[in-house]
């Protein structure tokens, strides 16, 4: 690949990259909660089912943050735009990558040419 086609490539990728506004990090997890006592359905072992967003974070500190049901699908493809996202710039940064690459074999070249 050529240093045009690869900029043409690049720009044309980074162009389809969605707004950064909707998207979220994490996973979505149904959890059951049970309280200790007092409770008839957590008695019979039914528990409360509890959609929770889970997010970890650099030295293994982790947040959860508990979602509303109506909250479910909202947070479903706001993580399905980051991980869409994620992967429109990892395309842009091996492009980039490339590049780099490029402009030092020209340097080496010119280097030589000299």
């Amino acid at each position: 690949m050529k240093r045009e086609q690869a900029v043409r490539r690049r720009d044309k990728i980074a162009a389809q990259l969605p707004s950064a506004t909707g998207v979220l990090r994490g996973s979505l997890l149904q959890r059951t909660l049970h309280h200790s006592s007092g409770c008839v359905k957590c008695a019979r072992g039914e528990g409360h089912p509890l959609w929770v967003l889970t997010v970890g974070y650099p030295g293994g500190k982790t947040r959860q943050v508990s979602l509303r049901p109506e909250q479910v699908p909202e947070v479903r493809k706001a993580l399905e735009h980051y991980h869409d996202f994620k992967r429109t710039l990892e395309a842009v940064s091996e492009l980039n990558q490339f590049l780099l690459r490029l402009d030092r074999e020209d340097s080496k070249n010119q280097e030589r040419g000299a």
